[in-house]
């Protein structure tokens, strides 16, 4: 038989044992959020890491976007070093690339939105845009309803742009309802909220198309569109210029683009055009003032691809508006 000291013994060797796993289970969980905390840690610092290196990819840009545009009195063209694509540069850590892009060598949605008093403009923006829309293979019933339906999404009033427009009734009816913004756009990624934006609708306008915020201008830089943007300048001259006239024109431009809008104006294919349109040709220019800074960044286990818009003014150069992802 037990004796009552053995009995005691026991009892204190199994409090003994149970205190043992409780301090392991405490251990083992407060080592796994310590372990935890350390990762998050760590992926703070990267993603920080990784936000300070987008900042100096913009001022690296500021600086050469003020130096060369200082130097030839705002005209742009493509032979200018923050034209080409830079990168992947290594940096202790990872590695960083760079694409920057002229905000007018593509057309301005925000330009669909005009002065009240000035409806000819608007009903101009509105057959360009179509005109465009046309270029990238979408027929003529497509064209107009996205037309319509993008005036209405930007426009402030909650009026039909056209038959074929879009307003808040057609979005509250929809399984997931929403308003129309009835504002200027921020990015391009807000096409797919408008009706008739489909993810391939917007895929073939992403080269032609871009949003500068706060800014309703539609200007477009002869010397930085690229070969294959020739669809803008039929754009922009409502098809009097064909595509084919408008790529011989890209084609056999000076190497370093036209040095004046008076020198742009002299090229027979655009006099002639102009002729066309009684004058009115006034989105073509040498000069830009907007420009996209498209930053890809990896360090450490973190990748990142971050966007700025910047302004050149006065000779001073301010980021608009910056967004991270897609």
């Amino acid at each position: 038989m037990q004796t009552k000291n053995s009995r005691q013994k026991g009892a204190a060797l199994i409090t003994v044992m149970l205190v043992i796993a409780l301090v392991s289970v405490i251990a083992v969980n407060l080592g796994s959020k310590l372990q935890m905390q350390i990762t998050r840690m760590g992926n703070l610092q990267q993603a920080e890491q990784t936000y300070w290196m987008w900042l100096s990819a913009e001022d690296v840009l500021k600086e050469a976007l003020k130096r060369e545009l200082n130097e030839n009195d705002g005209v742009a063209n493509n032979q200018q070093s923050w034209a080409s694509r830079s990168g992947p540069f290594p940096v202790e850590g990872g590695q960083i690339a760079a694409r920057v892009r002229d905000l007018s060598s593509c057309f301005n949605l925000n330009s669909m939105v005009t002065d009240e008093e000035d409806p000819g403009t608007l009903e101009r923006r509105k057959r360009q845009y179509k005109a465009l829309l046309q270029g990238v293979e979408l027929d003529e019933y497509q064209a107009q309803g996205l037309t319509d339906s993008l005036v209405d999404w930007i426009d402030g009033d909650t009026q039909l742009s056209g038959s074929n427009g879009a307003e808040d009734p057609d979005y509250q009816g929809l399984p997931k309802p929403y308003l129309a913004a009835n504002s200027l756009l921020l990015d391009v990624s807000e096409l797919r909220m408008i009706r008739g934006y489909s993810r391939e609708v917007v895929r073939k306008l992403r080269p032609y198309v871009c949003v500068i915020p706060n800014e309703t201008a539609l200007m477009i830089n002869v010397n930085t569109l690229k070969e294959d943007q020739a669809a803008l300048l039929t754009a922009v001259t409502e098809g009097k210029m064909s595509l084919q006239d408008a790529q011989s024109f890209l084609s056999n431009r000076p190497e370093t683009g036209y040095e004046s809008n008076e020198e742009v104006d002299e090229v027979e294919a655009i006099a002639n055009v102009k002729s066309e349109l009684n004058g009115e040709l006034s989105e073509l220019d040498v000069e830009s003032e907007y420009f996209q800074l498209t930053a890809y960044i990896q360090w450490g286990d973190v990748e990142m691809k971050a966007r700025s818009v910047l302004h050149v003014n006065n000779g001073e150069v301010a980021t608009l508006y910056r967004a991270m992802g897609e």
